[in-house]
Order: structure tokens, then sequence, then C-alpha cells
């Protein structure tokens, strides 16, 4: 199964995409494209697009920014009045920056930190099964 990967205010990105393509080597998933969003309209028309494609997109960057461009806040307003079918914040173990799992319907968001080893780290054990369990379907 194709996924989408979009880099959202993000550093390190090279860094980060072969820290998230080494983490999920063992589900099912393979990467289609790597887009850069730099504001929150961005981000929402692009992860409208990759759900036109694909059913996996990833997100990573924009954790830890309190102002409006910050990517809880972007979440909480494309969430208002919508009930997911799973949402769950994601602990990450390295760090205050916690990511999100927002699964709806036959769609999964998947929002990480752009750290290296914050990505393994969230990836390794539940949250990976999670993911090659949905990818499998």
């Amino acid at each position: 199964m194709n996924c989408e990967l979009i880099f959202y205010l993000a550093s390190k990105t090279s860094i980060c995409e072969r820290a998230l393509e080494s983490a999920i080597s063992d589900t099912e998933l393979n990467f289609h494209t790597s887009l850069f969003a730099t504001t929150p309209e961005s981000l929402g028309s692009l992860i409208i697009d990759a759900f036109d494609k694909t059913n996996v997109v990833f997100v990573i960057g924009g954790l830890g920014i309190y102002e409006e461009n910050g990517i809880e806040n972007v979440l909480s307003k494309a969430l208002a009045n919508k009930n997911p079918d799973d949402l769950k914040k994601l602990k990450n173990p390295l760090s205050s920056a916690d990511g999100y799992l927002i699964r709806q319907g036959g769609q999964l968001l998947i929002v990480l930190p752009d750290e290296p080893e914050e990505i393994k780290a969230m990836l390794s054990g539940a949250l990976n099964k999670y993911i090659s369990d949905f990818s499998k379907v």
C-alpha cells in the first residue's frame, strides 16, 4: 500500500524521511511522494490531495509550536465537529513533542515530530503493529 509523507514546518527532512522509512520497513507501506507545507492552508490542501491518492498519510513536524500555525491548533480546527473512529495522542518517550494518530474509516493520518530518534522510538512496538495491521487491510 502506498502512503504519502508531508513535512510541515520541519527540519532535518531527509534524515527524518530515512528514519521513518526504516521504522516502517516491516509494514506493507511504500512511500509514494514526499511533500512540503509551510502554512496551515497548504498543509490542509496537501492532506486532502494525499487522501485522494492513498489511505495513509504521515505528517512530520509542527509539533511544539504553540502559535496558530502549530499542528495542535491546525488539527483542532480541522477536527472541530468531527468524530473520528480513532483519535490517539502518541506518547513520545524522548521528549514532550507527542504525536497524533487519527483514523476515519479506511484513512489513517499519523503526525510525528521532526527528530529522527523520536520517530524511531515512537514507531516501535504498538504503533508499528497498528500501522502494519492497517496496511494489510
